[in-house]
């Protein structure tokens, strides 16, 4: 029996060993299947990434200005260059054709972002809706859609809308 254990010991120490070695058993040629212009990108995205954490660690205090603004230079410089890199190596036409596009999202995504800031400042500017107050101080209905409302409601049910009893303070 001790020499069936043994046995058993040593094959799943054999198993156990190929498991752990099989990652650094595998070639490595996944670096070497990317063109210089990916190469020139992930370089870039690392740089840029140094960057802004290189300004988190400014605004929260963990670095003084003057070693910000240093490593930053270099960054920038360092930037600068892989730029001018992926611009001389003009890339495989992908990510060039993709560009045009971009920016034409850009554009619409910037007039949809104007389009609702310019309603925003248009209901901040309006008064503030009321709701109709019926001859014994209940409020009747929402309006914004029309929901019936209880006297002692704040928001209506339906909408969510915020209800402003129109009081009249005038006196007989």
């Amino acid at each position: 029996m001790a020499t069936g254990s043994i046995l058993l010991g040593m094959a799943l120490l054999v198993l156990t060993g190929l498991f752990i070695a099989r990652p650094f058993m595998r070639p490595r040629n996944e670096e070497g299947d990317l063109t210089e212009y990916q190469l020139l990108q992930e370089e870039k995205e690392h740089l840029l990434d140094q960057i802004q954490a290189l300004d988190f660690d400014l605004d929260t205090g963990k670095i003084p200005a003057e070693v910000h603004q240093l490593q930053r230079a270099r960054l920038m410089e360092d930037a600068t260059a892989v730029l001018k890199s992926i611009d001389r190596a003009g890339g495989d036409g992908e990510d060039t054709a993709i560009v045009p596009d971009a920016v034409d999202m850009d554009i619409e995504i910037e007039a949809a972002i104007a389009r609702i800031r310019q309603q925003r400042r248009h209901k901040k500017s309006a008064p503030a809706p009321t709701v109709s107050v019926a001859t014994n101080g209940h409020a009747r209905f929402c309006s914004q859609c029309g929901t019936p409302t209880d006297p002692d409601d704040r928001f209506c049910a339906n909408c969510g809308h915020k209800l402003t009893l129109e009081s009249s303070t005038k006196t007989a």
